[in-house]
């Protein structure tokens, strides 16, 4: 049972950390949109310190949707470490993760 329960709490790992790749990528895909928008947006600027301002902080601000990107590191699954008793606790449908006596 705990080996049934193990590989149930790595599928369901791996599950939860394809999902937050997701979200991050979707989180970064939105601000380069938003990005490629303000970018339009600074080019109407008249020259100045508002118009170099609003350069500065795009530059940084792709940077950032750069590095929150799960694309631009790797896509490999993570290590799953040795899941604890109470990790187990949800995979064995009701038996205790401590053995038969608790």
């Amino acid at each position: 049972m705990k080996r049934q329960a193990t590989a149930e709490y790595a599928e369901a790992y791996r599950a939860r950390h394809l999902e937050a790749q997701n979200a991050a990528w979707s989180r970064a895909a939105g601000l380069v949109q938003y990005l490629g928008a303000l970018r339009l947006h600074a080019m109407s600027l008249p020259l100045g310190p508002a118009k170099d301002a609003a350069e500065a902080r795009i530059t940084w601000a792709e940077g950032d949707a750069q590095r929150l990107n799960p694309l631009n590191g790797s896509p490999l699954t993570p290590e799953i470490a040795e899941p604890g008793a109470e990790d187990l606790k949800p995979f064995l449908h009701g038996l205790s993760p401590y053995g038969p006596r608790y």
